[in-house]
């Protein structure tokens, strides 16, 4: 495996000019300019204009062009404002001097009601569109300058974080497309319980709220939230939001067997990360002491803090453009939107009551969770009356507010797709769950893995609404899983992140599951290349497991398996949490659709027999280079009968290798459908 190659080359200096820019033309007589081709009518904001046509190759150094004006060349084509000045310099390059735009007139003003305000907003739909579409440019760079500055693989690389602007009530106006879907839904009520301890009129420029409260926050201590009041001039307009999973947060390596949270971490309650612009070097202090991996987690909270900022800055200049003294009538609009077209989507379910269970086994023991979805107007409530008690270890008890989440985003996904995402979304649904229960657990619970628990919520709602909705339901999907790795190397340097690999997305009656897919959550698969380059492990396979994907009309996604070692005998133990979920029993696809194949860890020797079989997971030491673990990813389930699957597309999957000739045989019974390469052309 070639990882880089490099060549030197030396050889005597080329003599550099910038001379081809130009044809070397000399001015013209007169007024006229030798690069003057013509002129054009041109229609621009200050209205139209008989435009001069320039040929930038005839331009010459020290000349001007008083615009409008448009320079045309093979590579380009520079559009000179009527207000705007250009210069040839010495070299031939052109420098624009861009006239101050006018001020825009105010759209909300001080003195304005909020009706007024709504009012003028909603009159102008074309405009209302484009600065909703900012908005979510102002996160999308929030989300970006994220990804740039985090430390982390979980964080800069499989991206499981997410922005958010919201309202000065604590409501969401916008979220980056690309966020985590369940940080959009859990952050609100983070924000809301921050503002309880620091109400919104005792903030100030330079604040950062912080919290990993799980029954406030995202449902584990690994998820931090922070969140920095964002002003014009001095008063408070907005919040802006960041939350992401960091790759430390202290306790157990050994989450299976907590017992309690105080096992599974550092404890952040709502405090302050920076007041006024000032650190808290005790609270940083103490996050440093009690992490594995300072640098890594403080460089990622500190990436939160960064986005949040750019955020505030990004809203003060929208505002500013549209002369908007207050974000409250904006938010009320684009949230009232979201919320009708909800409301309009729920009305057009019949009314009635929609039941599923779904069986899990994370531990070995089948849990039974019971669903009710009661559709009645414009409205949907979701019950989970009769989910087990809350368990007593493992870490699989997932909080109201991460139940609540998982709850409703499939709901989002199945009813208004095309809709940009806010609260107004989410204001038409209701969410119980039984107190005590593994649903909505009571402090001090242990919760660390309560994604085991919550990524089964999507499919048993799917389920229940299957008749009411066919075609806006998906089959289940083969469940994520992450391989945390952790240790130190030879040279005594710390390590430690997280692998994160997707399973094989469920069928719908729109077509096949994407495999390798990280659904229900919008995270990437972690590349081979950034955790061999951060962990001292060597991957030896990343592959589609064939015949994965659970038969039917349409078929599911595929999982994957990976293997991987030590990548030398050093000596060091390399400490590896697994933890595959769908181990047990599968979960049967849609409509007559199959399930897919089971999820699966194990340690093999380098003859592939089985040392050891985790089971529904373990946390492993790893010594030596004869130790291979193995993960297998489950595939998603199969929507429709098998039988029905189009012939061209069996025949698809036989040439690719992602059902084999025996599996076409007896889960599609089709014996003779091995194709050649014209069929499949």
């Amino acid at each position: 495996e070639v990882i880089a190659l490099r060549a030197r080359v030396s050889g005597p200096a080329p003599a550099l000019g910038t001379g081809g820019a130009s044809g070397g033309a000399t001015p013209g007589k007169g007024d006229r300019s030798a690069s003057l081709k013509g002129t054009r009518s041109c229609l621009f904001e200050q209205g139209r204009f008989e435009t001069a046509i320039h040929d930038r190759y005839a331009l010459v150094p020290g000349e001007r062009i008083a615009g409008p004006a448009i320079v045309e060349e093979r590579e380009a084509t520079t559009l000179i404002g009527p207000e705007d000045v250009a210069r040839v310099d010495a070299g031939g390059a052109l420098h624009i001097e861009v006239a101050r735009p006018a001020a825009a007139a105010a759209l909300v003003t001080a003195g304005m009601s909020r009706a007024e305000a709504v009012a003028r907003i909603e009159a102008d739909p074309i405009g209302l569109e484009i600065m909703w579409a900012r908005l979510v440019n102002v996160v999308e760079e929030m989300w970006l300058t994220v990804c740039r500055t985090a430390f982390s693989l979980i964080i800069a690389e499989a991206q499981d974080f997410a922005c958010e602007l919201l309202d000065p009530e604590g409501e969401t106006l916008a979220h980056s497309p690309r966020a985590m879907p369940v940080f959009n839904l859990t952050l609100p009520r983070a924000v809301k319980a921050l503002l309880a301890r620091y109400p919104a009129e005792t903030l100030k420029p330079g604040d950062v709220l912080i919290t990993n409260d799980p029954w406030l926050c995202a449902g584990h201590l690994f998820d931090i939230a922070l969140v920095s009041p964002a002003f014009r001039d001095g008063r408070l307009v907005g919040l802006m939001g960041t939350v992401g999973h960091v790759s430390d947060i202290g306790g157990t390596r050994d989450s299976l067997h907590a017992r309690e949270i105080y096992e599974e971490g550092l404890q952040i309650p709502p405090m302050k990360l920076f007041d006024g612009g000032r650190p808290n070097e005790t609270l940083i202090e103490l996050i440093r002491q009690n992490v594995r991996h300072p640098d890594q987690v403080l460089g990622d909270i500190f990436s939160f803090a960064a986005a949040n900022a750019l955020g505030a800055e990004r809203l003060d200049a929208f505002m500013a453009d549209y002369g908007m003294h207050d974000l409250r009538a904006l938010a009320e609009v684009v949230q009232g939107l979201s919320e009708r077209a909800m409301r309009a989507a729920i009305r057009a379910l019949p009314d009635g009551e929609y039941r599923s269970t779904i069986v899990s086994a994370p531990q070995g023991e089948a849990l039974e969770f019971p669903v009710r979805v009661a559709v009645e107007g414009d409205a949907m409530l979701v019950d989970f009356e009769g989910a087990p008690p809350q368990l007593p270890q493992g870490g699989l008890n997932s909080t109201l507010n991460y139940t609540a989440a998982h709850a409703t985003y499939p709901l989002k996904c199945m009813l208004t797709p095309g809709v940009r995402g806010n609260a107004g979304c989410y204001r038409p649904f209701r969410v119980t769950a039984p107190e005590g229960s593994v649903l909505n657990p009571t402090f001090p619970a242990s919760v660390n893995m309560r994604t085991r628990t919550g990524w089964y919520l999507a499919p048993n709602i799917f389920r229940a609404m299957a008749d009411a909705a066919a075609r806006g339901v998906q089959a289940h999907t083969g469940l994520p899983s992450s391989v945390h790795i952790y240790g130190r190397d030879a040279r005594g340097d710390l390590y430690s992140d997280l692998l994160l690999l997707g399973g094989g997305q469920g069928a719908s009656a729109h077509g096949d599951g994407h495999s390798a897919l990280l659904w229900p959550t919008s995270a990437a698969n972690t590349s081979v290349e950034m955790i061999e380059s951060r962990t001292p492990l060597l991957v030896l396979c990343k592959r589609f497991a064939p015949d994965s994907g659970g038969p039917g009309r349409h078929r599911g996604g595929l999982g994957q398996i990976l293997r991987f070692r030590k990548r030398e005998a050093d000596g060091t133990p390399m400490q590896v949490l697994l933890h595959p979920e769908g181990t047990a029993r599968p979960i049967p696809g849609l409509f007559g659709g199959q399930p897919g194949c089971k999820a699966s860890g194990r340690v093999l020797d380098p003859a592939g027999r089985v040392l050891r079989d985790v089971g529904h997971g373990a946390l492993l030491t790893l010594t030596g280079t004869e130790e291979i673990v193995e993960l297998t990813l489950a595939g998603g389930a199969g929507y429709g009968p098998a039988e029905e699957r189009a012939a061209a597309a069996l025949a698809r999957d036989l040439a690719l290798g992602l059902v084999s000739p025996e599996a076409a045989a007896t889960q599609y019974r089709m014996p003779h459908a091995v194709p050649d390469d014209e069929t499949v052309g």
